[in-house]
C-alpha cells in the first residue's frame, strides 16, 4: 500500500455509511454498470477534475472524489484523484431494483472493487436505470485519516440535495455502556511478534519455534488488545501456532491469532496462478472439526496476499449430534518470510463482515 491504513472518519455532511449488500443480482437487459466517460461528459474519460492538483492527504483525496460526483444524462459520474491507486479504495455501489411485487438487490462494479482495479485519474459512469428503487455509493479510503463517504446516487442524479445528518437530541446523561465492535471504528493498530512463546515445543516441532521472529500488525477498535492465553492453553497447533487472544475493551476474548509455516511445493505439483493459497493454508483447509473455506483475497502484495474466509467448526453436547457452526476469519501470507497468520473470531464476536475485511486488509507482516 502507498498510504498508511488506520482510522475511519465520516465525510462532512454525509449520512451513515451504507452497508454493502451481500446478494448481487444482475439485471438482464438493464443498464447500471459503471463505464468510462464518453465525449460530451465532464470531464473526459481518464482525466482529472479541471483545475485540480494531486491530493496530498486522505482528506483532500476524499474531498476530490466527493467534488467530482455529478449528474450526467444517464445517471451519475465520478473521478478518482491522481496519486491514489486502486488498492487505496474500497468502493461499493449497491441498491435495489423493482421486480414483480417486490425488489431485488443489485451490486455494480463489483469486479473493479474486488480486484482493487480502480484507476487513479479515471472517470466512471453509473447509469441509473429505470426501475431502480435506490442506489448508493459508499467509499472508504485507506489513509492516515481514514476517510469515509456515503452518497445517494438516485437523489444526486435527480438533482436533489444529499440528506444531512440529524442533530443529536439533547438527553439526560446515562451510564456509559461499552460499545460493540459493530458500533466502533477500526482506529487502533496492534502488533504481535511470532513465535509468541515456547510452550508446546517438542522434539518433533522445533522448526516452528525456531522460526525467525516476525511481526503481524492490524487494526482493531479502540481499547481492544492482544494477550497470551493461560500456560495450560499454550499448546502446539500446526495451523495456528503460539496463539494470542484477541480481547475486546472489557477484556473478553472474542478471537485468536496464530501463525503457520508455508509448505514448499513438490516439483511438478506447484499450484496454479491464483490458487497458491491452497498450499499455503493446507492445514487450515484440511477437513476436520474445524476448517477454513470460502477464501476471498482482499489485498495483494509483492510477496503474498491478504484474504477473508469462513471458519467452519462443529459443536456438540452429550447426547446430541454435532452441529456445524461458522465464524469470521482473516488471513495473510508472505512468501519471502515463509509464514502466514490466521485470525479467527469467535462465533458471537461483535464484528461485521465489513470490519473483518478491513481488518484483513490492514494485516501487515514484517521481519522483527
Amino acid at each position: 500500500m502507498t498510504k498508511n491504513r488506520q482510522v475511519k472518519r465520516r465525510g462532512a455532511g454525509r449520512g451513515a455509511l451504507v452497508c454493502a449488500l451481500t446478494l448481487c443480482v444482475l439485471l438482464s437487459g438493464c443498464a447500471g454498470w459503471g463505464q468510462n466517460s464518453t465525449e460530451g461528459s465532464s470531464p473526459a474519460s481518464g482525466s482529472v477534475v479541471a483545475g485540480s492538483s494531486i491530493p496530498q492527504t486522505g482528506q483532500e483525496a476524499m474531498a476530490f472524489l466527493e467534488g467530482s460526483l455529478r449528474p450526467y444524462d444517464k445517471g451519475v459520474e465520478f473521478t478518482l484523484p491522481e496519486g491514489w491507486p486502486g488498492e487505496d479504495w474500497n468502493i461499493h455501489i449497491s441498491g435495489r431494483a423493482a421486480m414483480g411485487d417486490g425488489g431485488m438487490s443489485i451490486h455494480l462494479m463489483e469486479k473493479e472493487n474486488a480486484a482493487k482495479a480502480w484507476q487513479a485519474g479515471k472517470t466512471y459512469q453509473i447509469e441509473c436505470a429505470q426501475g431502480y428503487l435506490d442506489l448508493n455509493l459508499s467509499a472508504y479510503l485507506y489513509s492516515d485519516e481514514g476517510q469515509e463517504l456515503s452518497v445517494d446516487l438516485l437523489a444526486l442524479a435527480q438533482g436533489q440535495p444529499q440528506p444531512q445528518a440529524p442533530a443529536a437530541p439533547e438527553s439526560e446523561p446515562v451510564e456509559s455502556v461499552p460499545e460493540s465492535a459493530s458500533e466502533q471504528d477500526m482506529t487502533q493498530r496492534v502488533s504481535a511478534t511470532f513465535p509468541a512463546y515456547q510452550e508446546g515445543r517438542s522434539e518433533y516441532n522445533g522448526e516452528y519455534y525456531d522460526q525467525a521472529p516476525f511481526t503481524a500488525s492490524f487494526l482493531l477498535p479502540q481499547g481492544w488488545s492482544l494477550k497470551e492465553p493461560e500456560k495450560a492453553d499454550r499448546v502446539f497447533d500446526q495451523g495456528m501456532n503460539t496463539q494470542l487472544l484477541v480481547c475486546d475493551s472489557t477484556g473478553r476474548a472474542v478471537g485468536s491469532i496464530g501463525y503457520g509455516l508455508i509448505e514448499t511445493a513438490e516439483p511438478g505439483n506447484e499450484p496454479e496462478a491464483g490458487e497458491e493459497y491452497k498450499l499455503v493454508y493446507c492445514y487450515l483447509r484440511t477437513p476436520s472439526s474445524c476448517h477454513w473455506e470460502d477464501y476471498r483475497a482482499v489485498k495483494h502484495t509483492a510477496s503474498g496476499e491478504n484474504a477473508v474466509a469462513t471458519v467452519y467448526f462443529e459443536e456438540s453436547e452429550p447426547g446430541y449430534a454435532a452441529e456445524e457452526r461458522t465464524a469470521h476469519g482473516a488471513l495473510a501470507y508472505d512468501k519471502e518470510l515463509g509464514v502466514y497468520v490466521a485470525l479467527r473470531m469467535e462465533e458471537d464476536a461483535p464484528f461485521t463482515s465489513d470490519q473483518v475485511e478491513a481488518l484483513a486488509q490492514s494485516l501487515t507482516l514484517a521481519a522483527a
